[in-house]
């Protein structure tokens, strides 16, 4: 018993059929293969198989051939950037993996650095080093300093005579 709606033409079907409703018998003079694509082309909505091929044909010789080999050749390009991305991202998580590591060691180079002239300073100058030397610097200062207000030209005017008559000695 077929029953019918409103909609009389579902996917090229003018009829749907009950749940309960036996399948029409197949036709016995056609192969199980020739069946099937009837079947299917009657699913897509067609007569006949040879109805749906003939369907096929004209549709691929109004096919845009360049246009799809245009589009491959695009969809191709862009996987080949978007792979060369994903290394040069890579390459870069690499290499900040790296510099971070380089930052690390010479931090510690530094602070290796900073151990080892204080150890030094101990090791010559005793406890408070950095007193000691700071005292020495203030010292050279202050002697620079009183050794620029002697008046050396009339000192040297005086000693001139006897450092040339010491020479004279010195070469005979």
């Amino acid at each position: 018993m077929a029953s019918t709606t409103g909609r009389d033409a579902i996917e090229g079907m003018d009829e749907i059929r009950d749940v309960n409703e036996p399948a029409p018998a197949p036709e016995r003079e056609k192969t199980s293969e020739q069946e099937k694509a009837d079947q299917h082309a009657k699913a897509e909505g067609f007569a006949s198989e040879a109805a749906y091929e003939d369907y096929l044909h004209a549709v691929a010789e109004d096919a845009p051939i360049e246009e799809i080999v245009v589009d491959v050749e695009r969809a191709a390009a862009r996987e080949e950037l978007e792979r060369q991305i994903e290394e040069v991202r890579y390459e870069i998580g690499n290499l900040r993996a790296r510099l971070h590591n380089i930052r690390h060691q010479a931090g510690s180079v530094v602070e290796e650095n900073i151990r080892w002239a204080d150890a030094s300073a101990h090791a010559q100058l005793g406890d408070y080093p950095w007193l000691k030397l700071s005292g020495a610097m203030l010292l050279a200062f202050f002697t620079g300093k009183a050794l620029q207000r002697l008046p050396f030209g009339s000192l040297v005017t005086a000693a001139a005579p006897l450092l040339i008559a010491a020479a004279r000695e010195r070469g005979r």
